[in-house]
């Protein structure tokens, strides 16, 4: 179908406040034609790779490893070390019999189970929305609805989201100018997963989490106490808060242009490739992507990038190389050519792709059909935004609603 439904496309940058600055400085600017020189937050010069294929090639390399940045004095773009065994700092062969012992439950059919429970919890908040009046997308619907779907999933009890939500946000904005407290409320998280693995927390015999101890021996050699928590950070805190973060963001930029909420409403076939083009077109948090360190000479289109050196492949950036896509601001559902970057791709592509598209899809579905005639109440001043490295998003999408098409 031809999405000549508007006489023209919209773009990402009518969008108020929807991009982030750059938590770097730049050195020599990168274009898509030579790599640049920046700055990250660690202090360490890097190199800055935009264009398209060369990022892509660079996240396929493993001569470009990760491990080497979560080390004291290690060029970083977070402003504390995470865990050795988290996935994102693991380098083959480490990361390889990580991955295989989640990644069939975190495929499309190893979360299927999850849809209908999705579908049936956003029905459940809208409905509580609409009885008590409250009128905020975000607060009232998206929020308990990621949470919620997570704790399913994982195997979690409800009762503890007061507990862990507030320190899961907290790891997970990462913000730059309060590390005592991202510190602490990083330790306090771990330690609850770590009272999960340990048996000193309960949890759903048919969560993620007992899955994965049952099955801890099946790896070779068996998962370690502090592997399985890494595991499970990741799925705690990915799950939820960045599954969370596309979502808000995805919805905020639907309802700041009308004509795009409008064909997602009227033509259902368009709702996937509008959610594709929106992730091709956002980004998480201030960065785009964790650096690598090159362990030999690698050469991309621009030349060679020495070994030893740092390399900050852009995926936000490349995303948006226009020799890719074609009036890459342009948010067109009709879009032909390569899959982007947002999760990645290769050894580090992101374990929770499905999850998020699956909920991202299912939650429009449902809002698509309860609240067609819904509008974002507009005025930055109404919009409040979490900012950070990792996760950068509203935390409210205030909305009115017109209540004859309201259904109950």
């Amino acid at each position: 179908m031809s999405i000549a439904l508007h006489n023209k496309l919209s773009s990402i940058d009518e969008i108020p406040n929807y991009d982030a600055r750059p938590a770097y400085s730049v050195i020599n600017k990168a274009t898509y034609t030579d790599h640049g020189l920046i700055r990250i937050l660690s202090g360490h010069e890097t190199h800055h790779v935009i264009n398209f294929k060369d990022v892509k090639k660079i996240l396929v390399d493993k001569t470009c490893v990760r491990g080497p940045s979560n080390t004291e004095g290690g060029p970083s773009i977070l402003p504390t070390l995470t865990p050795k065994d988290l996935l994102l700092n693991l380098d083959f062969p480490d990361h390889s019999r990580m991955k295989q012992f989640i990644t069939r439950d975190y495929s499309r059919s190893g979360l299927s189970w999850l849809k209908l429970y999705i579908e049936e919890m956003t029905h459940i908040c809208v409905d509580e929305m609409l009885t008590s009046g409250k009128r905020d997308l975000f607060i009232d619907v998206l929020d308990k609805v990621s949470v919620t779907v997570n704790c399913k999933l994982l195997g979690i009890d409800t009762d503890d989201i007061a507990y862990f939500r507030s320190l899961a946000k907290t790891v997970q904005i990462s913000d730059k100018n309060d590390v005592d407290n991202l510190t602490q409320q990083f330790t306090l998280l771990y330690e609850y997963l770590m009272e999960h693995v340990t048996g000193v927390r309960s949890h759903d015999d048919e969560g993620l989490i007992q899955k994965f101890l049952n099955n801890r021996d099946k790896s070779t050699p068996p998962l370690n106490d502090d592997e399985l928590v890494s595991i499970l950070l990741g799925s705690l805190l990915g799950g939820d808060q960045n599954t969370l973060t596309l979502m808000t963001k995805i919805l905020y930029a639907a309802l700041s242009l009308p004509n795009i909420w409008d064909d997602i409403v009227k033509h259902p076939e368009l709702r996937e490739p509008y959610i594709e083009e929106l992730l091709r077109l956002t980004n998480l948090g201030n960065s785009s992507t964790f650096p690598r360190i090159a362990t030999e000479d690698v050469e991309i289109s621009s030349g060679i990038i020495p070994a030893g050196s740092v390399i900050y492949a852009d995926v936000f950036t490349a995303n948006r190389d226009p020799n890719v896509f074609k009036d890459p601001l342009s948010i067109n559902p009709n879009r032909t050519g390569p899959a982007h970057l947002q999760f990645g791709y290769g050894m580090h592509q992101c374990m929770g792709r499905e999850l998020a598209k699956m909920e991202v899809g299912v939650v429009l579905d449902v809002l698509a059909q309860r609240l067609p005639k819904m509008k974002l109440i507009k005025g930055d001043k109404q919009i409040n935004w979490s900012e950070g490295i990792i996760l950068r998003r509203p935390d409210n999408l205030p909305i009115s609603i017109n209540s004859k098409h309201e259904q109950f």
